[in-house]
């Protein structure tokens, strides 16, 4: 029998944390040995999280710190999250963080969008962009992995294929919806339910901290490697989770709808967890999965290629791409502990 790898959950009770643990309770590779949660330190994790009663990791005692495990998921708000992985790297420890603390390489524009000096800018060029099917090669190698954030996954994956291969103006709209889990657990009156049900609301008009990140990943990996101007608006829709990322982009000059179907064919196929349609793709289909499905539609008339794509927010969008990434980290097979179809209804 193989060596299982022993792993934390450090803010197991929020929702992207409680998500990996269901996730990783029945991986055959990854024993979830630690997992914490000041509020609720000395409770058994089942009890505080009845979703996972029952489960192989329903037992384990809430901690307040990391003692043992190899490998540590960071499911904890920024800035506390780059104090923590800077002690858990210098103790030799893997990290895959789920917040925003290392998906900008650039301290500054950290600071510009999260109102304070990066808690550890010295691990920044080390981290690695965790963006899975674009990322592969250097998430291997990599012992420190930014999670992208849920909207850059929706909007990265249905963009990069035409920016990559220079098929699109650099200028670029994202119009996307999401459900309330992706404010996270704490409550306010934003994800109140009567604030909510009923009504869907635009917000961060005036700039979404998902927005840089958006802009340095399409400029990474453009060959000009200038990135492109993105107007990037998110909704709240009144569901639990999913992200659909409607995105629009003109064409460049003699680009035809063969090229841009064959640039997305090419740079897709194979991929476990990403599906091209012919169908506007609806949340629904990829809820409590890790899949992607995009669909494509080229307006030859006016120049413009629409993206639509669905993915699951505390999935692809979190939890799923980091489980992804540990596989990756780890030489494993990528769909390892991935492979739960959506749930519908």
């Amino acid at each position: 029998m193989e060596t299982r790898i022993p792993t934390a959950i450090v803010g197991v009770t929020g929702y992207e944390g409680v998500n990996v643990a269901r996730l990783l309770a029945e991986h055959p590779r990854f024993q979830v040995i630690e997992v914490t949660a000041r509020a609720t330190a000395g409770v058994p994790l089942g009890v505080a999280l009845p979703a996972l009663a029952g489960s192989s990791v329903a037992d384990l005692p809430i901690r307040e710190s990391v003692a043992d495990a190899a490998l540590v998921f960071l499911a904890v708000p920024h800035g506390p999250a780059a104090t923590l992985a800077a002690e858990y790297r210098r103790a030799g420890r893997r990290v895959i963080d789920i917040s925003a603390d290392f998906r900008l390489s650039d301290p500054a524009l950290y600071a510009r969008w999260y109102n304070h000096d990066h808690p550890a800018p010295e691990l920044l060029p080390g981290a690695v962009y965790g963006l899975s099917e674009w990322h592969r090669p250097a998430i291997r190698q990599s012992d420190l992995i930014a999670n992208p954030g849920c909207f850059p996954t929706a909007a990265l994956l249905a963009l990069l294929p035409a920016v990559a291969a220079q098929l699109v103006e650099p200028d670029l709209i994202v119009d996307a919806k999401t459900g309330v889990s992706g404010a996270g657990r704490s409550p306010s009156r934003r994800v109140h339910f009567s604030e909510t049900s009923d009504s869907v609301t635009a917000y961060g008009v005036n700039g979404h901290r998902h927005l840089p990140e958006i802009e340095m990943e399409l400029g990474n990996m453009a060959e000009s490697g200038q990135a492109p101007r993105v107007t990037f608006i998110p909704h709240l829709v009144p569901m639990n989770r999913g992200i659909l990322a409607t995105c629009y982009a003109t064409l460049r000059a003699g680009i035809t709808e063969t090229e841009v179907r064959a640039a997305y064919q090419e740079r897709y196929q194979g991929e476990p967890f990403i599906t091209l349609l012919d169908q506007p793709p609806e949340t629904g289909w990829v809820r409590g999965s890790n899949r992607c499905l995009i669909m494509l539609r080229v307006d030859a008339a006016r120049q413009r290629l629409i993206v639509v794509s669905a993915i699951d927010n505390l999935m692809k969008g979190g939890a799923g791409q980091a489980v992804q990434n540990a596989n990756l980290m780890y030489d494993l097979p990528e769909t390892m502990g991935l492979t739960q179809a959506g749930v519908w209804p």
